[in-house]
């Protein structure tokens, strides 16, 4: 135990570490502005903050909402409040850590220990996942707005999907958002009151000593009404995309005088600019979606995913081998600046144990096609068109053509993820101790979530990795369909075989374990969040079988036969294992060493949402 605790000290001093990718000096209005300045904001923002294509705010056009059964929300926030605090851009509750988040199902033994520098703060259910509580902060004005009306306050309820993986990124963030109109002097919010006053003008904290509040007792109400929905970013720099927007359509009250509180605080601390609210982001191709009560059972969406432009590839002319130079040139974006880049390399002696819940496949395929992209083999179109999973057994139906169709589902860490396609590189992308393999597939999957159609959000990858084998060695499974991959040109040939089991060809290998961390799509754009699960156990492949890939690679690229990204820096990342057996004893001390082993950048989430 005393092992334990003095590993968590070390891990909350970590946590005082500040993010090295958020942008210094930001301002959102110049000197003497009243309002938010988005010249000003991009022009001392930067980065994703300028160039994103999924950024927060937004306003909601409340006529335009898809209307969805997205899963109720439900808190379980355990908070013992001892300070507040003014973070210099605004009042905040609790602090941004993970800290000890250890969440035990044993009802006697649920213990959310005081806030100090962060300690475990309890949950909440969002999306049908566990997202630990960081912190609670106020912006004023709001920076979400709805049909183009602003509101006095908007509180964000900032949290993170409860995995060791993430600890020490940006991903998978989730916020509750909360807004308030402004009411009479009789109107006051009473639960603002019973710590508002308590903050301080200047920077810092201030010490606590009022009643405890229940911040559940506060959001159940609200949460029962329904939510808007969307995938965003964080509202300061590094603006980081793919964090789950839930903006509750009730609203609360908050009187004149609590708003100037707050915007006294800020003016004390931001040279007198007394706001802090981000301008509202373009939607672009992004759905809001609507859970309300009234919502239809069974959604759909046919938002196509965006298309990525630009002459991109993975060597120059007559080059033999992946060139990072020629990657990094003609890729571009977060391509080149990203620090949560795939793939990697997989060191297995710094892997951590961790009681990942195993993946289950339940695809329901029927090919009549296969495909050469241009840059590779694929079965399958990566849409979410009808990718709607229904479990009535006899009416699953997924045939999938041209437009893309239902494909069935894993389930990866405990969510369901509707699978999209499968296909192959040569040699393997992710390495493992430094070692390459002859060939590496791709199981493409997105959360099971209609706000997330037409974005390259909450993407799950189950990679297999194939050794080079023997003439008697060649894979049996891929040459089902191996042979009627065009090879000459880019496109598509009617597959006419037999129906291949993708269940059966996973199964065995899952069960061995996976390596698990959070990375990137490896083409462009990049985008990061990606959930990578690369299974431990290998399958054999055969040089003819690999020669097919390459003939069509060579036809389609210019000469160019291989199609993997080099590998990219870890950074602060951790890899995860999940195997047969994990001791739960171990795995409770692997979460507090992978904390104290990790220069964490979450303390400038203190504000970033």
């Amino acid at each position: 135990i005393s092992a334990l605790v003095a590993m968590r000290r070390l891990a909350f001093v970590l946590l005082q570490v500040p993010a090295a990718s958020a942008a210094s000096g930001w301002v959102y209005a110049n000197a003497g502005e009243t309002a938010a300045n988005s010249a000003a904001q991009a022009a001392t923002w930067g980065g994703l903050c300028v160039r994103g294509q999924e950024q927060s705010p937004i306003n909601v056009v409340t006529k335009d909402a898809v209307k969805t059964a997205i899963p109720v929300i439900e808190t379980e926030i355990d908070t013992v409040a001892t300070y507040v605090k003014n973070t210099g851009h605004g009042f905040q509750l609790f602090e941004t850590a993970p800290g000890s988040h250890n969440y035990n199902s044993s009802v006697t033994d649920e213990v959310s220990e005081v806030d100090s520098i962060g300690g475990s703060k309890g949950y909440s259910i969002i999306g049908g996942s566990k997202y630990n509580f960081y912190q609670v902060h106020w912006h004023t004005p709001s920076e979400n707005t709805i049909d183009g009306q602003s509101f006095p306050l908007e509180a964000h309820f900032v949290h993170q999907l409860d995995d060791d993986a993430l600890h020490g990124t940006y991903h998978r963030l989730a916020v509750i958002g909360l807004l308030y109109e402004l009411g009479t002097d009789d109107e006051c919010n009473a639960f603002l009151d019973k710590f508002w006053n308590t903050f301080p003008n200047s920077k810092g904290v201030a010490e606590y000593t009022g009643d405890n509040f229940d911040l559940n007792a506060k959001l159940t109400e609200e949460l029962s009404h329904g939510y808007y929905h969307w995938y965003g970013s964080l509202t300061t720099p590094p603006c980081t995309e793919g964090v789950s927007w839930n903006l509750l359509t009730v609203r609360e009250k908050v009187c004149q005088r609590q708003v100037d509180k707050l915007t006294q605080g800020l003016a004390a601390t931001q040279s007198g600019i007394n706001f802090n609210n981000r301008v509202p982001q373009p939607l672009h191709h992004r759905v809001v979606a609507e859970m309300a009560k009234d919502s239809p059972s069974n959604p759909v969406n046919n938002i196509s995913p965006v298309e990525v432009s630009g002459n991109w590839v993975y060597a120059n002319a007559g080059e033999t081998a992946a060139s990072a130079a020629a990657q990094e040139a003609t890729w571009g974006g977060l391509c080149a600046t990203g620090h949560e880049q795939s793939p990697i390399n997989v060191v297995t002696k710094d892997v951590k144990q961790a009681t990942t819940a195993a993946i289950s496949t339940h695809f329901k395929t029927k090919a009549t096609y296969v495909k050469n992209t241009g840059h590779g083999f694929q079965v399958f179109e990566t849409s979410p068109h009808s990718s709607i999973y229904n479990s009535s057994a006899d009416i699953e139906v997924s045939i999938d053509d041209y437009s893309g169709s239902s494909k069935g589902h894993s389930m990866i860490g405990g969510d369901k993820f509707n699978f999209y396609q499968v296909h192959w590189h040569t040699p393997s992308e992710n390495t493992i101790d430094g070692q390459f393999f002859a060939m590496e597939a791709h199981f493409v999957h997105q959360l099971d979530d209609p706000a997330l159609h037409g974005t390259y959000h909450r993407l799950a990858v189950i990679g297999l990795l194939y050794e080079l084998g023997t003439d008697d060695d060649c894979n049996a499974f891929l040459d089902k369909f191996w042979s009627t991959f065009p090879i000459d040109k880019k496109g598509v040939a009617e597959y006419t075989g037999d129906n291949f089991d993708l269940n059966a060809k996973l199964t065995e290998e899952l069960s061995h374990g996976y390596h698990h961390w959070y990375g990137s799509l490896t083409t462009p754009p990049c985008t990061e969040g990606v959930s990578w699960n690369l299974l431990k156990v290998r399958e054999k492949v055969c040089q003819r079988q690999v020669d097919k890939l390459k003939q069509g690679l060579a036809a389609t690229q210019g000469g160019i036969n291989f199609n993997n990204r080099v590998p990219q820096p870890l950074y602060h990342r951790v890899v995860t294992e999940t195997a047969k057996v994990v001791d739960q004893e171990v795995s409770f001390a692997v979460r507090h060493v992978v904390l104290a082993g990790l220069a964490m950048p979450l303390l400038a989430l203190a504000r970033s949402v």
